[in-house]
C-alpha cells in the first residue's frame, strides 16, 4: 500500500467562512463509503519531500487560490483512512490545519491540469450552511466539526476524525 502525507487547510474568511473546492473524480474515494460523485473538499494536497504538513498547507492555498495566510496554521485535525486513487489502494495521512486569509477572491488558475479536470467549482460556506446542506462534505460530518472548532477554538491537541 502506498501511503500519501496530505495537508489539508481549513481557511476560515474575516466572516468565518470556510473555502471549499467542488470536485469529482469517480476513480477516487473510500472503499468504506463509496461514493462516487461530486462533493465539497478544503485546500490542499501531498506533502512535499523535505516539507512539513503546515507548509505543505499554506503552499496548496497559494498554488490552488493564490488567497493569503495570514496567521500561523493550527493543526487541529487528524485522520488516517485507506483510498482507492485511481485503482491503486493509497493509506492517507491527513493533518487538518486551522488558518485565516484577509481575501475572498480566489485566483484558481494555478491549478495544475488533473485538478481542474476534477473540479467543479468553488465557494465560501459558513458552517450552519454546511450542516444543513444534503449536499456530500469532506469529512463527513464537517459542519458539526467545524461549528464546534469555531465555538471551542482549536484544541490543545489535534483530535483524531474517524
Amino acid at each position: 500500500m502506498i501511503e500519501r502525507p496530505s495537508a489539508r487547510l481549513i481557511l476560515l474568511d474575516s466572516q468565518d467562512r470556510l473555502f471549499l473546492f467542488k470536485v469529482h473524480d469517480p476513480a477516487v474515494f473510500d472503499p468504506a463509503y463509496p461514493f462516487h460523485d461530486p462533493f465539497w473538499v478544503m485546500i490542499g494536497g501531498m506533502v512535499d519531500s523535505g516539507e512539513d504538513f503546515a507548509q505543505a498547507a499554506v503552499r496548496e492555498a497559494d498554488e490552488e487560490t493564490k488567497l493569503p495566510v495570514v496567521d500561523t496554521p493550527r493543526w487541529v485535525w487528524t485522520r488516517e483512512r485507506h483510498m482507492s486513487w485511481r485503482g491503486r489502494d493509497v493509506l492517507h495521512k491527513e493533518r487538518f490545519f486551522l488558518a485565516h486569509t484577509d481575501r475572498t477572491e480566489a485566483d484558481t488558475s494555478g491549478l495544475d491540469e488533473r485538478e481542474r479536470s476534477w473540479t467543479r467549482g468553488h465557494r465560501w460556506w459558513h458552517a450552519d450552511e454546511i450542516a444543513a446542506s444534503t449536499e456530500r462534505f469532506e469529512p463527513h460530518d464537517l459542519g458539526t466539526r467545524l461549528k464546534a472548532l469555531l465555538r471551542e477554538g482549536p484544541p490543545k491537541e489535534p483530535i483524531t476524525l474517524s
